[in-house]
């Protein structure tokens, strides 16, 4: 699908209009909607899953739930291969914008990413956390640690009795829980797919975890 350039529209801006001037007096350059992208982003303190609102050649704006502050240094990553950088030049408590270290060609990044998204390579971003969880199957009931974690699955240390095609309930330590499949184990890690993915705001802190 060919992705165009979108205009701003009222309904990203938010009820302030002294805010709303100030966002567009920091823009530049056309903006391109990507509402349904998921980035990672990480701070000094913290990192989690986030939903890119827009994009364009010199900044981001996102829909995130870890907090953040004026000035405060961000990584983005896109995908596994594509990060961007930048600081923190507005926000309202869901949604920032972040002014880009160094512009891009967001037409042309959004085509890569749309290319990736379609590869048989391609993977989905991971937190990599380090967390406990309790998980219980027909071999009983278990405490683990999970390592990483995405929407759609994790990695988790286990005592070498999951194998593939069990057929597992798993309960983190913050009280998200999810049905999965183990689709391979070796050498005491085990990756499991998720029947239900969570969400980008389940997964927006990984202190949260």
């Amino acid at each position: 699908m060919k992705l165009l350039p979108m205009p701003a529209t009222p309904d990203l801006e938010g009820p302030d209009d002294s805010l709303a001037t100030k966002r567009e007096d920091l823009r530049t350059s056309v903006r391109q909607r990507t509402l349904c992208r998921v980035a990672c982003v990480r701070t000094d303190t913290d990192e989690g899953l986030a939903r890119v609102r827009n994009l364009s050649d010199e900044g981001i704006m996102l829909r995130l739930s870890l907090p953040v502050h004026l000035g405060e240094a961000m990584k983005i990553q896109l995908s596994e291969t594509v990060s961007v950088y930048g600081r923190v030049v507005w926000t309202d408590g869901s949604d920032c914008g972040v002014k880009l270290t160094q512009p891009i060609d967001s037409g042309a990044l959004l085509k890569d990413l749309a290319e990736q998204g379609t590869s048989k390579n391609g993977r989905a971003l991971r937190l990599p956390v380090s967390t406990k969880a309790v998980v219980s199957s027909e071999n009983g009931t278990r405490a683990v640690i999970v390592d990483d974690i995405s929407q759609r699955g994790m990695k988790l240390q286990h005592d070498g009795s999951f194998s593939p095609g069990l057929r597992v309930k798993i309960r983190l330590q913050s009280g998200l829980q999810r049905y999965g499949v183990v689709r391979w184990s070796r050498e005491g890690i085990a990756g499991i797919l998720l029947l239900e993915p969570f969400s980008p705001a389940e997964l927006g802190s990984a202190h949260n975890l």
